[in-house]
């Protein structure tokens, strides 16, 4: 007996057995329960969703005289022809290849007679989005006004390619692209039946790599079969579609913790190596990196397409990462694909990416510090990042703010004010308190917030530069031991230094 593909085999041949398109099942049932038939239908969507088996479906229901709540027999004669493509009264045409002008008035002729012997004479045409502009054209009149018996229902992945007048003569259906889940859980069904023992593991490979595609994963199950046989492992599909490990991802992840950067180029050298695509290797990492996005977010692994013992590595794994910190790793994953793909040199670009997500400096929840900081706890921990003392900064000194000898003058008396006595000695600081809670807060802080430092600084040096202006204004204007004489009536504006103490020191300039 010849070997029929699994896709062929397992086609859904009622509305009950089509995977993960309830939305179009429910409409196109209620509408044979209530005999609210349309004259055109328009299902569109991805590869492999079932447009084509849901439209055969649909015609046998129809058409069936052994119908039951809307769902065809498949026994009877108009069943089993339409199944096989032999009906004469349920046509199927490839618009691929029947594109023209002269098909459709074929078509247009054909349309007139009744049928044969079912109740509906019904052309399926299959990727209708090849016909040419003027085989659409004529077929408008017909789609607009067809006869009471004729029944058309068009497939196509690019409806955007139909023309507008003949989207709006149909009922639009669009069918889904099948979740990870639907697909590996008919998969284990065919699994079952057939004997064959799986692996969730394998099967999940497997359907991810479909893309949505229920045909596309059914027929990479055959080929994976055919390599491992009856016992189906996870290693066997990771070889039949050269597909780059799951644990390569989980162990580079590691390497960013560890900031270990000479494992990170092996990887690389491992990758590029071992005949790995550089395209897909990123993009199984970006899934990787969304996922722990998934993970460290919502705290739930739902969304994540993967088995349950994956899933646990992922939410053990998201709690050594912030958001912030997933949503860089991200950002360089998606900047490096577009390097990779325009540059001459994509191996270089790809080991620069790797280590530049290893180099990452971890982020840092400011409510995160000073919640620490306020329980008095110990200084958190920052991720390959060392505290750097700031290089010292010049203050503006006493000597500064002493400028010549000013004098005080009158009509023509002139006093002049004594000169200034030298600064007192620099006197040696105390020694350092041992550290305490307030000064591991500020520790903390200066290391943390390092936009704020410049700012602190800036005030400090203003206190001790107005201190320091202060004393040498007060020193060089002190009265002589005799007194000093009443100023006269017209007395000169202040010495430059007092005016500024008067303006609020605006012409003070902190060393930058």
């Amino acid at each position: 007996m010849s070997f029929l593909v699994t896709a062929r085999k397992y086609r859904p041949s009622t509305f009950d057995e089509v995977v993960a398109q309830g939305h179009v099942v429910d409409t196109l049932l209620n509408s044979i329960k209530l005999e609210r038939i349309a004259h055109a239908y328009l299902f569109t969507g991805p590869r492999g969703v079932g447009k084509t088996t849901t439209a055969r479906i649909f015609a046998k229901a129809l058409n069936c005289p052994n119908a039951t709540g809307g769902e065809p027999c498949n026994t009877c004669d108009t069943c089993l022809e339409i199944s096989e493509g032999r009906s004469i009264d349920v046509i199927e045409i490839d618009g691929a290849s029947n594109n023209g002008v002269e098909q459709v008035r074929t078509i247009r002729e054909a349309v007139r007679y009744t049928p044969s012997r079912d109740k509906y004479k019904m052309y399926i045409i299959d990727e209708v989005h090849m016909l040419s502009k003027g085989a659409f054209n004529a077929l408008l009149k017909t789609l607009e006004e067809p006869p009471a018996h004729a029944i058309f229902i068009f497939a196509t992945t690019e409806v955007q390619k139909l023309p507008a007048t003949v989207i709006s003569r149909c009922q639009r259906y669009d069918f889904r692209r099948i979740a990870t889940e639907d697909i590996v859980g008919q998969l284990r069904h065919i699994c079952q039946t057939e004997g064959i023992t799986a692996a969730d593991a394998a099967l999940f490979a497997i359907a991810r790599k479909g893309d949505g595609s229920m045909r596309d994963a059914e027929s990479i199950f055959d080929q994976v079969v055919a390599f491992s046989g009856e016992n189906l492992e996870y290693e066997d599909v990771r070889q039949v579609l050269h597909i780059v490990d799951q644990d390569t991802f989980f162990h580079f992840t590691d390497l960013i913790i560890t900031k270990n950067t000479s494992e990170g180029f092996a990887l690389a050298e491992n990758v590029v190596m071992s005949g790995y695509d550089i395209q897909d290797f990123l993009s199984g990492l970006e899934e990787h990196f969304r996922n722990l996005l998934v993970a460290r977010s919502t705290g739930e692994t739902r969304l994540i397409e993967a088995p349950a013992d994956v899933c646990a590595r992922y939410a053990e794994l998201a709690q050594q990462f912030t958001e912030g910190d997933l949503l860089r790793l991200l950002k360089i994953t998606t900047q490096a694909m577009q390097a990779v793909r325009f540059s001459p040199q994509p191996r270089l670009k790809f080991e620069v990416a790797l280590i530049d997500m290893i180099k990452m400096d971890s982020t840092i929840e400011i409510s995160a510090l000073l919640s620490g900081m306020d329980s008095g706890g110990t200084k958190p921990s920052f991720r390959n990042s060392t505290a750097t003392p700031s290089a010292p900064r010049n203050t503006l000194s006493g000597a500064s703010a002493q400028s010549d000898t000013a004098s005080l003058s009158g009509h023509g008396d002139a006093q002049r004010i004594a000169p200034a006595p030298p600064p007192p000695p620099a006197v040696k600081p105390a020694a350092a308190p041992e550290p305490s809670s307030e000064s591991t807060k500020k520790t903390v802080l200066s290391q943390a917030m390092d936009a704020t430092e410049p700012i602190q600084q800036a005030e400090e040096r203003f206190r001790q530069a107005l201190s320091a202006a202060s004393l040498s204004a007060t020193a060089h204007y002190a009265p002589p031991p005799g007194g000093i004489a009443a100023p006269s009536e017209t007395e000169s504006p202040p010495p430059p230094i007092v005016q500024m103490l008067i303006d609020g020191l605006d012409a003070v300039l902190l060393p930058k």
